[in-house]
């Protein structure tokens, strides 16, 4: 009998001691919701958030606040979410660049793998390789062919040393062998930095769709491909980088939702599922289209495994480019 009784009692307090997780997820979320975010106020991140933080909002029944902490690659918004600790109510929304900052910039504490829980991608943004009329190719593999021929004669820009532009540059070089002369320009100095290469004075480039069009419609560039693994749906004749070059390690860029690492797996589930639901509705994706933008959602466990492989491909591209934090 007493064993009996004894066993009856530890079956309650294991019961008990399991009902704070599951009356927390069942009764979830009970607050409003903050999602702290890096992306600068105007960015094509900062509007994806924003177009998705209403639709959230009206599906869980709870406000969703959106506070902008851009700087330090992504570490003051990072920190103040890790300040919050993981009850849920706090996310990161964040660009790739809190993962490649640890490999670029010095005194970097967070390391995402290690403090966060990867909750879900929320869009990515379509880079073309284009390039001025006066470089003589019409296809990606004349461009790389001619590259090869001619190393370092070809100028390419990017938004900064060690930018995902940057990288992106780099793990096109190691994939083909084309040696191409690197002109970085300062994030703030993207105009200049389009308005290089629209003149020739800059050959090749990686840019959307809408700051090359008119260009391209009056013949002064020439697309050769979409950065990626995929056409573009606005561009169906141009073909993926990967059609052309299969070992092309991507790095492209992308925005995401993360959460404390600590944070329970049924509230990061949950939001998940919210975050993709959201980022299905029409009129979202048709806005971030304009924007050369467009949604781009997975569960945190997909999520999780395609960091993994983006930080192992930044770790080999910026090793060998010898770049070092600065």
């Amino acid at each position: 009998m007493k064993t009996k009784d004894a066993f009856i009692a530890c079956a309650a307090s294991l019961a008990a001691a399991a009902m704070p997780n599951l009356s927390f997820a069942q009764v979830y979320p009970a607050k409003p919701i903050r999602i702290v975010s890096n992306s600068a106020s105007g960015s094509p991140g900062d509007i994806a958030l924003r177009l998705a933080a209403p639709r959230i909002s009206a599906s869980i029944g709870q406000p969703v606040v959106v506070e902008t902490k851009a700087g330090a690659g992504g570490q003051i918004a990072a920190q103040d979410v890790l300040r919050a600790g993981p009850d849920g109510y706090t996310y990161m929304f964040s660009t790739n660049m809190i993962i490649t900052s640890k490999y670029l910039l010095k005194n970097v504490t967070v390391d995402v793998l290690r403090d966060f829980a990867p909750v879900s991608m929320a869009a990515r943004v379509t880079n073309l390789v284009a390039v001025h009329n006066s470089v003589p190719a019409n296809s990606l593999r004349e461009f790389v062919d001619y590259a090869k021929k001619n190393p370092e004669k070809v100028s390419v820009s990017s938004n900064g040393i060690g930018s995902s532009l940057h990288l992106q540059w780099i793990g096109f070089m190691q994939s083909t062998g084309a040696e191409f002369t690197h002109i970085p320009y300062g994030s703030g100095n993207e105009g200049l930095r389009n308005n290089d290469f629209l003149t020739g004075r800059i050959g090749a480039t990686l840019i959307p769709y809408s700051s090359v069009r008119q260009a391209v419609e009056a013949k002064q560039v020439r697309i050769l491909a979409v950065l990626g693994e995929s056409r573009y749906k606005r561009l169906p004749d141009v073909p993926a980088v990967s059609e052309v070059i299969p070992d092309y390690k991507f790095t492209l860029g992308f925005w995401g939702f993360f959460a404390p690492v600590a944070t329970p797996a049924t509230i990061v589930t949950r939001f998940s599922d919210e975050i993709q639901k959201s980022y299905r509705d029409p009129d979202i994706a048709a806005k971030l289209e304009a924007l050369d933008t467009e949604p781009s959602t997975n569960t945190p466990r997909e999520f999780a495994a395609m960091i993994k492989t983006f930080e192992s491909n930044v770790a080999a591209l910026v090793k060998a480019a010898g770049l070092t934090p600065q």
